[in-house]
């Protein structure tokens, strides 16, 4: 029997938003394929033709680190009603080349949506790189992390359905766009410091302070004992050095609450216990919150009077300039919400709300369509589902039925199963 040389593949699964095209277009170039890829929401879709055709449908079926395959299929070209979902591609059979086509829509709705990634090492020696385009940028991502869920408005996965439409690419990021030699090759989150998101410091009433440099003021300002309110990759943190860990639970009226702290791996590593499975989960493109057993537990005690501290690690291009600029190792990290209320997005509402609490507010004008508050893991378990884990999405079958289900009191979360997948939202508030 003669291999196949040309063919539709269709794979579905979680295959946006994790790089897929860009991993689909790389492997079609190795192997010499012609023809075309499309995101169409609930699956992508390869047209391809070439001798080495089986090898690199087998290499497509591995998928990218982020993504997770549901089902493979492969029909014909000309194959009746397959053909037809094929029009438009077709012509790829005469090109000698293979592209990336603009993304479409499916018949059917079963697209996810992605959970958001830890910035990467790479992105992280991006921001330090002296005289380097994203040297200093607080939103420096790739094709491999960056924010997903929080700013995605619909389905499928590019950048004029985020956030990020209202920052048009400058020349210089719109070529790494389209370099497929380029990590940063149809990365939707693309930006640097000429086109991208920008940053702000403003006092506790909201007025901007026309700072040249946020980030660095913000540090110093933290190790003056300062409160700081930070807007983050899905909502607000407040943020105090240890020393202002009493001023900082008085002012939300918890004087008896742990709160979880932000330091480097190293210092981590030095107040608390790691093991290799935290060490593993702490440094995991989630970057949850890590529940540890302090090493001395009358260590921090103004932080958590437990035996145990939540710690988690720098997960965003801001937190490392944060870190590189702050002479403090330890930062406490808290989510902004009220009482009773889900955490904090928008400027506006933090000014209002946190008064009497923040002294500062390190903001940005990147707007967060979809809340998320940090994940927390205790031994090996997730006990708060949200950023990095979720929206999770889990294979079952439990009929035929829409069943919707959602959480009890604190820990809220809301779960819709249909179709055989049962999907999740990440830890309301």
């Amino acid at each position: 029997m003669s291999s196949r040389v040309s063919g539709r593949i269709v794979i579905k699964g979680i295959v946006q938003g994790v790089g897929f095209r860009p991993f689909v277009y790389s492997q079609a170039k190795l192997y010499g394929i012609r023809g075309s890829v499309k995101n169409l929401g609930s699956e992508v879709s390869i047209v391809a033709f070439g001798s080495r055709f089986e090898e690199f449908l087998k290499a497509v079926s591995v998928g990218t680190v982020l993504s997770k395959i549901d089902s493979v299929e492969v029909f014909d070209i000309d194959d009746g009603d397959n053909a037809a979902s094929a029009k438009g591609s077709e012509s790829a059979a005469g090109r000698d080349d293979f592209v990336i086509e603009k993304s479409g829509r499916s018949a059917s709705l079963t697209g996810f949506i992605p959970a958001d990634v830890a910035i990467c090492d790479e992105c992280v020696k991006d921001i330090f790189e002296k005289g380097g385009r994203y040297e200093g940028y607080w939103a420096t991502s790739c094709v491999n992390c960056g924010p997903r869920y929080s700013i995605i408005r619909e389905v499928p996965y590019d950048r004029e359905r985020t956030t990020m439409d209202a920052f048009p690419m400058c020349e210089g990021c719109r070529g790494e766009y389209e370099s497929p030699k380029s990590r940063r090759h149809h990365a939707q989150t693309i930006a640097c410091n000429t086109c991208g998101p920008g940053l702000s410091l403003l006092d506790r009433d909201g007025n901007d302070l026309k700072s040249a440099s946020p980030t660095d003021d913000a540090a110093r300002l933290l190790d003056e004992g300062h409160i700081v309110a930070i807007k983050g990759i899905g909502g607000y943190h407040i943020a105090c050095i240890e020393s202002s860990a009493v001023k900082l639970k008085t002012a939300l009226g918890r004087p008896e609450q742990a709160l979880a702290i932000m330091a480097t791996g190293d210092t981590v590593a030095d107040i608390a216990v790691v093991g290799e499975s935290e060490h593993k989960i702490l440094n995991g493109p989630e970057h949850p919150i890590v529940v540890l057993y302090k090493k001395d537990r009358n260590s921090h005690l103004e932080i958590s009077n437990l035996d145990t501290i939540g710690c988690m690690l720098p997960y965003t291009g801001l937190h490392h300039l944060l870190f590189s600029k702050l002479k403090n190792r330890i930062l406490i990290m808290t989510s902004a919400n009220a009482p009773g209320n889900p955490m904090i997005t928008d400027t506006k509402t933090a000014v209002l709300k946190l008064k009497g609490c923040v002294d500062y507010y390190l903001a940005h004008d990147r707007d967060i369509q979809n809340r998320c508050d940090d994940s927390v893991v205790r031994e090996g378990y997730i006990i708060r589902l949200s950023r990095g884990y979720a929206p999770k999405r889990v294979s079952i079958n439990l009929g035929k039925d829409c069943i919707l289900g959602t959480g009890p009191e604190l820990y809220t979360t809301v779960s819709i199963y249909k179709n055989g997948f049962c999907c999740t939202s990440p830890h309301i508030g």
